[in-house]
């Protein structure tokens, strides 16, 4: 509860910056003069998802080519597939989708909205791969597909989102590796991929994620040892590995980690607590039920 409540607050705090960058620039802009159309392929767009009878200027920011640069669509009862028309806003900066019942295919075009900071398509019923044309959003800080239907491998691709803060991909049914590319998001303070059936090893490029805050990688399948490259992640805050197939030692490096307030490991018969980190791992979760399994 604590942490869905926290992603909606962030939610607001992000598209209203959005809405300020889009007052501020209106009288500033470098774009050249054009007769944007938004407005119409909005209203089609709305009544291809089963809701002609909303009103655009409720939910739709334009600017003053009348081009699209905010879509808020949260609770609105969408239904059917995203249709791939949506990636022709080419001055979208803020698109969130969440918690309707749009299904199917998350659309490849959405790649085209170069422009895009901030995608919400969380809690609805999308279906199939991840598309890698996402890759191409260069100017991404927010990623929520979470909680949904996705499956398939995380596109490599994800790696190239230098500007990427938060990358939300939990509650689906993605299977493979946890790619190494991950690494190179040298921005990134969250990264939540917990239930999902993720499997093999963590990969040590995660270690290069320096702002890293919050890591979710409970309820997969990934095996093996920690990597001692996590002992660089000196932001980080709240780790979850619950319920793999983790094995080994818990490295001490964990205890040395300045800001850890939280560690889950319940679930991993292969992993154990050493004696000398018993009253540190103790003092992390004070009141929470977690066991650890005692090294030999």
């Amino acid at each position: 509860m604590g942490q869905g409540l926290g992603k909606a607050q962030q939610r607001w705090w992000v598209l209203g910056l959005v809405v300020i960058w889009a007052w501020l620039s209106w009288g500033r802009m470098a774009w050249p003069a054009a007769s944007c159309q938004d407005p119409l392929f909005l209203r089609q767009i709305l009544a291809a998802m089963g809701r002609p009878e909303v009103v655009v200027e409720e939910v739709a920011l334009f600017d003053r080519d009348q081009c699209l640069v905010q879509l808020v669509l949260d609770r609105r009862g969408l239904r059917g597939s995203l249709p791939p028309e949506i990636g022709q806003f080419r001055r979208l900066r803020a698109l969130s989708l969440s918690y309707n019942q749009l299904s199917g295919p998350i659309p490849a075009e959405l790649g085209q909205l170069r422009e895009l900071e901030q995608l919400f398509l969380d809690y609805n019923q999308f279906s199939g791969p991840i598309p890698p044309e996402l890759g191409q959003l260069g100017k991404l800080r927010g990623l929520f597909l979470d909680h949904n239907q996705l499956s398939g491998s995380i596109p490599p691709e994800l790696g190239r989102l230098s500007r990427l803060e938060n990358l939300c991909l939990q509650d689906n049914q993605l299977s493979g590796s946890i790619p190494s590319q991950l690494g190179q998001l040298s921005s990134l303070k969250g990264l939540f991929l917990d239930r999902n059936q993720l499997s093999g090893p963590i990969p040590p490029q995660l270690g290069q994620l320096r702002n890293l805050e919050n890591l979710y990688l409970s309820d997969n399948r990934l095996s093996g040892s920690l990597p001692p490259e996590l002992a660089q992640l000196k932001q980080l805050r709240d780790l979850r590995l619950a319920r793999n197939r983790l094995t080994g030692e818990l490295p001490g490096f964990l205890a040395e980690l300045p800001r850890l307030e939280r560690l889950h490991i319940e679930g991993n018969p292969g992993l154990c607590l050493p004696a000398a980190l018993s009253s540190w791992f103790a003092g992390l979760n004070p009141g929470d039920p977690t066991s650890a399994r005692p090294c030999p």
